[in-house]
C-alpha cells in the first residue's frame, strides 16, 4: 500500500441492501495525521480497521487498547466507540465496513466479541493481503461489486479459518446427525449412502445411525427418502415434467422404484398426485371467477 500522507482513500456504498446475505458497506485506507480521531460515536455496521503502520488507541466499552502495526479492531453495529492516532506516530490503516443478514453469524465464529474487539498481530501477512484486496477491487463495474463481494467472504474465511477458539469452547463438537441432514438437503440428487454420510461427517456407520435415529427419530435412509419424495411433489405441483424427469431431478435412476418409493410415502402414485394437483388448481380457478365471457 501507497505510503498516503494525511489523505483518506475510501469508497462508499451506502445504498441499504436489506435482504442482501453479505455486502461491503464502505472500504478504504488511510495515513492519519497526529491525533486524527473520530468519535465517540456509533457505527450502523460492522468496521474491520488493519494498523498498517504507526500506533494508536481504540476505546470500546471502557476498554482502551493501544493498538501498533499488525493489530486489527472491529466495531461493532450501534456500539459508542473512539478512536485516534498517535500524535508522534500516527497510524496508517485499511479498513472494511460491511453489513448483511449473514454478517453477525459469521463474525461470531471469528475471535473477535463484543468484550474483546481486538487481535494482536505481531507481525504483517495475510489478514493485510485480504483487506487490501477488497480495498483494491471497489469500483462501480458488475463485475468489481461482484469481486469485491468474493474477497470480502475470502476476509471472513481466513479470520473463521484462523480462530483459536474451538468449538468446545461452545460445548460439544459438531453434531454428526446434523451434518448429515445438512449434506442430504443439499445433495439430495446426487449418489447418497449411509457409509459416504458417516465419512463425510468423521464417524462410524453404526455411530451415525445411532446419533441420527436419536436426533431426528428417523434413520439417516429414509430421510433422504422422504425429503426427495416432498421434492418431486414440488416439481409436480409447479412443473410438466415427466415421471422420469422429476425421478432423475430428486436423485433416483429407477423411475419405476421412484414410482414405489412415491406410493409408499404419498399413499397415491406420482401420476396420481400431478392428477389431484391439477384438478385442485383447475376447482380454485373456477371459483375465482371473473373468466372470459362467452
Amino acid at each position: 500500500m501507497q505510503n498516503h500522507t494525511s489523505n483518506i482513500y475510501k469508497h462508499s456504498m451506502k445504498l441499504e441492501r436489506r435482504t442482501a446475505s453479505l455486502y461491503v458497506q464502505n472500504t478504504g485506507c488511510q495515513q492519519c495525521s497526529p491525533g486524527y480521531g473520530w468519535g465517540p460515536g456509533v457505527r450502523s455496521h460492522f468496521l474491520l480497521h488493519h494498523v498498517v503502520g504507526g500506533r494508536g488507541v481504540f476505546t470500546c466499552r471502557g476498554h482502551r487498547y493501544e493498538l501498533v502495526a499488525g493489530d486489527t479492531f472491529l466495531i461493532y453495529p450501534n456500539t459508542t466507540i473512539h478512536y485516534c492516532a498517535d500524535g508522534e506516530s500516527p497510524w496508517e490503516y485499511v479498513w472494511v465496513g460491511f453489513s448483511g443478514l449473514d454478517a453477525g453469524g459469521y463474525v461470531g465464529q471469528t475471535d473477535f466479541t463484543p468484550e474483546e474487539p481486538v487481535l494482536r498481530g505481531g507481525e504483517e501477512g495475510e489478514l493485510r493481503a485480504l483487506m487490501e484486496a477488497v480495498y483494491q477491487s471497489c469500483g462501480t463495474a458488475p463485475w468489481e461489486s461482484l469481486e469485491m463481494t468474493a474477497r470480502l467472504y475470502s476476509l471472513l474465511s481466513y479470520l473463521v479459518r484462523t480462530a483459536r477458539r474451538k468449538t468446545a469452547l461452545k460445548g460439544e463438537t459438531p453434531d454428526c446427525a446434523q451434518l448429515a441432514a445438512e449434506y442430504m438437503i443439499h445433495h439430495y440428487e446426487e449418489p447418497i449412502t449411509v457409509e459416504g454420510l458417516a465419512a463425510y461427517a468423521s464417524v462410524s456407520h453404526s455411530s451415525l445411525y445411532r446419533r441420527f435415529v436419536k436426533r431426528f427419530q428417523i434413520s439417516p435412509k429414509r430421510f433422504l427418502l422422504e425429503y426427495r419424495i416432498e421434492r418431486a411433489c414440488a416439481l409436480l405441483e409447479s412443473t410438466g415434467c415427466s415421471i422420469q424427469e422429476i425421478s432423475n431431478s430428486v436423485g433416483f435412476e429407477d423411475p419405476f422404484y421412484f414410482s414405489r418409493a412415491f406410493k409408499d410415502v404419498k399413499g397415491v402414485s406420482p401420476r396420481q398426485y400431478a392428477a389431484r394437483c391439477r384438478a385442485a388448481g383447475e376447482k380454485g380457478g373456477d371459483a375465482g371467477g371473473g373468466g372470459a365471457a362467452d
